[in-house]
């Protein structure tokens, strides 16, 4: 997939191989395909993040740098741009208030066809980490909640350490996906954001849910219950789908304590993803976990929606319509 250029430039959010771009509102309007008698979100989305009217900022993550500096599938770098259009493109209606989130832009990967070995690809994604921190620094302080779209697992690292560092304390984190993502502290890439961070002491509680038997291995289940993680199987909800639900609902009543908030599109069945499965969660099931996360009484510090990683046209749409529906769930439901 062809990649677009942002509008914008903010010189003081850029590094050596990655940059921070705007996204001005005629470059919105001209993904939006308009209609009589229709409004599109694209055609009423905020214009100025610092608005009090503002609640979420959308951010997107243009790179697989990280994926793939974990032996994983290249792609996540196409999935913020087959979302735009999905997403801008929604009814305006009474479920939706366009006012309250403003499409910020993307951080892009300047060079992603770079041929790096593996340390090469995990200094990248180090490089990468401090970028995205500074990027979204500044809108934790001003208590909006930004949604990330697009990119590997690896940007969980920046958004846990930028929003500990605002709140001044660690926080607690919750994620959907088949694979805890604790490997050893190897240099950073997707699959140990979560290590670092525990490592670090700015995650206070990290839950994990639906992980798959067959793609967590034995030291990984050890580290979890070493470090007190809580967990749950997908194999488990195969068994008594309901229990799903059961679990979102014990999860949200357990604490009060400030949230950030993880899905990784891996978990969902066919999903062109950094590490597709046939065997997983349905889309209807990410979105109910995303349902109960912004319905709850709990302060939601940020959404973060990585992993998606179309290569051909025909998964652009899937993945682009599929991101578009986690986004409005998590818009029209937040409190």
């Amino acid at each position: 997939m062809k990649k677009k250029t942002m509008s914008g430039k903010d010189s003081m959010k850029e590094a050596e191989h990655f940059a921070f771009r705007t996204m001005a509102q005629e470059e919105v309007g001209g993904l939006v395909t308009r209609r009589d008698g229709e409004t599109k979100l694209g055609e009423l989305l905020g214009t100025d993040w610092r608005d009090e009217e503002c609640r979420y900022v959308l951010l997107g993550i243009c790179e697989d740098i990280g994926p793939r500096a974990n032996n994983g599938l290249a792609g996540a770098r196409n999935g913020f741009e087959a979302f735009l259009p999905a997403f801008v493109n929604m009814q305006a209606n009474r479920f939706i208030d366009p006012a309250s989130v403003h499409l910020l832009g993307c951080i892009d990967h300047l060079d992603p066809d770079e041929e790096l070995n593996v340390a090469g690809m995990r200094e990248r994604v180090a490089e990468l980490d401090g970028l995205v921190q500074r990027v979204v620094t500044p809108i934790l302080e001003a208590g909006k909640i930004p949604i990330l779209v697009g990119g590997g697992h690896n940007n969980a690292y920046p958004l846990i350490k930028a929003a500990s560092a605002v709140l001044g304390e660690a926080i607690d984190v919750v994620n959907l996906d088949p694979h805890a993502d604790c490997r050893p502290l190897e240099g950073r890439h997707s699959g140990n954001s979560f290590s670092y961070g525990l490592a670090e002491g700015i995650i206070r509680n990290y839950t994990v849910l639906g992980l798959h038997r067959a793609r967590n291995n034995e030291a990984m289940l050890k580290y979890l219950d070493a470090n007190q993680v809580h967990y749950t199987f997908f194999e488990d909800y195969l068994m008594e789908p309901r229990s799903f639900h059961h679990h979102l609902d014990q999860f949200v009543e357990s604490s009060s304590s400030p949230l950030g908030v993880e899905l990784d599109l891996d978990v969902i069945r066919h999903m062109p993803s950094s590490a597709f499965s046939p065997s997983g969660m349905a889309i209807e099931d990410g979105r109910v976990y995303l349902r109960k996360m912004m319905g709850s009484e709990r302060r939601i510090l940020y959404v973060h929606l990585p992993e998606a990683a179309p290569n051909t046209p025909s998964q652009g749409r899937i993945v682009g319509k599929a991101l578009a529906y986690l986004v409005h769930d998590v818009i029209s439901t937040g409190k």
